[in-house]
């Protein structure tokens, strides 16, 4: 009978779990709280889902790039049937088209004999279309209180996401490993053509496992929707590749015929551990991406390399060093070999130093205190993304206010996604800070996190996006639908009032993107000698804004003036229009005020841009935070405007940038 390795390709993830908690148990004191680890396993809820779909797929050496987009769509299809017929029509409507999403993905694959990366790639960008426009781009909040305990909920203490995870985990792994079906799963996997052969119908399993993984993408979306408290159309963006990642570091070879649901929900939850881990540990945002690939790059070597890194373990260095192995090898490490020494010497490590370490954080959490003069001096800034000069700018900012007033400023990254907002906001509460200063992806996810910082009694300061719901200590940012208004005005006093002009919008599904679109409409209707007859997303960047540009002045050789909702899409258009030698008929408006614009307004190449000076947005984010922190009395909420700038008017704007200490943005 065949022994089970403690080194097979699923344990090898349990190991880099347990390797990886001994460190964060020895590097935090906050890791091992109860509260940490039940974050941990929240955030690894909805990855995991996906993640143990796409087993099922990879395991036929097959891939589905489409479950983000199937999230999405299926979410935003949930919340509205649920707002209209309930949440049990909702939950049924979600999962159809979850099953119908795999299917279409299955019979793409089988049938029509397409390579199932080309496929779902292909289907991927059809599910997240469809969904903005069923949805218009606005989010689909839902009111149901039974629907939102599926993701709110909790049973015996422990959220009801994590049971869900765990009942579906046993569940589908059960499938797989004790049932015909799973077993015809690995011989079509491992080589499809003996399975025909052998009677197995290889389309069947194929479609059947695509399903399932729309089916399972499509309860995550249940999951996050019920979390969030609303279905944004962008909701699954990049998920796919985490399940990906998830799936690669629990064992399961893309070459397909080998892998189990233990190691996929193990990776998964190692994934999370490690965002949990460098959250609470402060480390960079732009140096976290750096460890997850490395965790990756990590987990492929082994991959690759099993062979001989078990015959390290099991024989020792040296029967390695020894001749090539020959039948007597194979009979040493065959069912009748002893139990290597080393593993188990290694597991009581694990347990050991574990329990030390538990040991070692409950002192120095004793010895520490957490006192609240400690707190006061202590914020966290989420931001919804640091890919964007503005919010480089506004974090530079909080960070030199930060620093003025002795504040320890822990910044996270969201990269505009709510679901990753969500979770860093919840592992920064577990470290108490004074204060969450919290830019919001959207206003949905805002006040989800707000209530769970007030359920926490952390001080929310918010900026750029109101939240929802939740109780603010206070707000302060930048009037978007106004500034729509004076992108309007400055691009109808361009073009002399008369003419065509064209608007590059933002993120769709965004809210900063719907307020500026809908306060440019507003102030065009004001100058109705301009006709908008282009209305196109880049998404807030710069090379996409150069293609869409383009396409545009393909199909409206007469447009004299574009409108971009920030100035990295504006300064995109300058480059579209400047290779087709039109600056000096066509005049672009941007929003933000960041340097680049700024010199280009100087030189002529745009014609103004809205500033809003994040850098000192971001200073006062930072020193109202610390006025919350330390009790004294703030103005509940403060809108602020920005200031159309023209060429004339950049060298004045620059000194004042200058003078409240923001040197890097007019170089």
């Amino acid at each position: 009978m065949k022994k089970i390795s403690l080194f097979n390709d699923q344990l090898r993830a349990v190991w880099m779990l347990a390797f990886v908690a001994i460190a964060l148990v020895f590097a935090t004191p906050l890791f091992l709280q109860p509260s940490n680890m039940l974050n941990v396993l929240l955030t690894a809820a909805v990855v995991a889902l996906i993640a143990a779909g796409q087993t099922y797929v990879i395991i036929l050496a097959e891939i589905d790039l489409s479950v983000g987009a199937v999230l999405g769509f299926s979410a935003i299809t949930t919340a509205s049937v649920t707002s209209q017929s309930g949440p049990v029509a909702g939950l049924a409507a979600g999962l159809a088209v979850g099953a119908l999403a795999g299917l279409i993905n299955g019979v793409l694959v089988t049938k029509a004999k397409m390579p199932s990366f080309i496929a779902t790639l292909a289907t991927m960008s059809i599910f997240a279309g469809l969904t903005l426009q069923f949805s218009q781009g606005n989010p689909v909040k839902v009111t149901d209180g039974m629907f939102l305990a599926l993701g709110q909920g909790n049973l015996l203490g422990i959220p009801t996401p994590i049971w869900i995870m765990l009942v579906l985990g046993v569940l589908f792994g059960y499938v797989l490993a004790r049932t015909r079906y799973g077993r015809e799963l690995y011989a079509t996997g491992d080589n499809a053509d003996a399975a025909r052969l052998a009677g197995i119908s290889t389309d069947r399993v194929k479609i059947v496992a695509f399903m399932i993984s729309g089916v399972l993408a499509a309860t995550a979306g249940f999951i996050l929707t019920a979390r969030l408290g609303t279905a944004q159309p962008t909701a699954g963006t990049g998920l796919e590749l985490a399940a990906i990642a998830a799936v690669i570091i629990g064992g399961t070879s893309l070459s397909g015929g080998r892998g189990a649901l233990l190691g996929t929900l193990v990776g998964a939850v190692l994934l999370a551990m490690i965002d949990n881990g460098l959250n609470l540990l402060n480390v960079s945002p732009f140096l976290q991406s750096v460890v997850k690939g490395a965790v990756i790059l990590l987990a492929v070597f082994v991959d690759r390399n099993s062979g001989v890194l078990m015959r390290i373990f099991r024989a020792g260095p040296a029967k390695v060093a020894a001749p090539a192995a020959g039948p007597s090898t194979a009979s040493a490490t065959g069912a009748d070999a002893p139990a290597p020494l080393l593993p188990k010497v290694a597991m009581l490590s694990v347990v050991g130093l574990l329990v030390v370490g538990a040991g070692i954080t409950t002192a120095v959490r004793g010895a520490d205190g957490g006192s609240a003069a400690a707190q006061q001096k202590s914020a966290t800034l989420v931001i919804s993304t640091l890919n964007n000069p503005f919010f480089v700018s506004v974090g530079g900012g909080a960070k030199d206010q930060a620093a003025k007033l002795g504040v320890s400023l822990d910044v996270q990254n969201a990269n505009n996604n709510d679901t990753s907002s969500l979770n860093q906001a919840t592992t920064a509460l577990v470290k108490k800070p004074g204060v969450l200063l919290l830019d919001p992806t959207s206003s949905e996810a805002g006040g989800s996190i707000t209530v769970k910082a007030n359920q926490a009694n952390v001080p929310v300061v918010a900026f750029d996006r109101v939240p929802d719901q939740g109780k603010l200590a206070a707000f302060i940012g930048y009037d978007a639908v106004q500034a729509g208004k004076n992108g309007a005005k400055a691009l109808c006093e361009a073009v002399g009032g008369s003419g065509k002009v064209a608007e590059l919008q933002g993120l769709l599904g965004t809210s900063v993107a719907r307020d500026r679109s809908k306060g440019f409409k507003a102030g065009m209707k004001e100058c109705p000698g301009v006709d908008v007859v282009a209305v196109q997303s880049a998404d807030f960047d710069r090379g996409k804004a150069l293609d869409v540009t383009t396409n545009i002045l393909q199909a409206n050789p007469g447009i004299t003036g574009i409108y971009g909702a920030n100035d990295e899409m504006a300064l995109g258009a300058v480059a579209a229009v400047k290779s087709r030698g039109l600056l000096s008929t066509i005049k672009i408006v941007g929003n933000d005020g960041i340097g680049d614009a700024l010199a280009a307004v100087k030189s002529g190449e745009m014609y103004a841009t809205n500033a809003e000076s994040p850098f000192a947005l971001g200073q006062e984010v930072a020193k109202i935070g610390h006025a919350v922190a330390t009790g004294q009395k703030v103005e509940e909420s403060r809108v602020l405007q920005g200031q159309l700038v023209t060429g004339s008017g950049v060298d004045k704007f620059c000194s004042y940038l200058r003078g409240i200490g923001d040197l890097a943005t007019c170089k």
